[in-house]
Formats: C-alpha cells, structure tokens, sequence
C-alpha cells in the first residue's frame, strides 16, 4: 500500500520479498539490522544479540517490578 501511494507499484513477487526479509527470523540473520558488525562498545554481543526472540512482552522475563514501573 505505500508503494502504492508514493506512486511506485510492487509486482506480487517483490511484496512477497519484502514481507519474507522484513520477517523476524530474516531480520535476525541479517548483519545489516542485527548490528552483529557493530564495534564492541556500541553494542557487545558478549551480552547478548541485538535481536533477542521476537516475542511482544519479553521485557516481563527480565525487569523486576520496580525497573518496569522506572521505566
């Protein structure tokens, strides 16, 4: 659709290859949006990837009650 609107139509083929890379487990794979190629003191994967599971929520497994009511 904003294809559409900003006057330049996708074939079904290519919206199909935008929605198969926009997807979590693309994304995730990725260096360009997973910051796997970040320097260490932007991101350090020693603590942990950039894109963690993809579940809506998750923060409730690591915050405590007083961090998410900071936050």
């Amino acid at each position: 659709r904003l294809c559409t609107f900003l006057g330049h139509p996708l074939s079904a083929a290519a919206v199909d290859a935008v929605v198969a890379n926009a997807s979590f487990g693309a994304m995730s794979q990725n260096p360009m949006s997973n910051f796997s190629r970040s320097p260490a003191f932007i991101l350090d994967p020693r603590r942990g990837p950039f894109l963690r599971k993809g579940i809506s929520g998750d923060w409730r497994n690591h915050l405590s009650a007083e961090q998410s009511r900071r936050f």
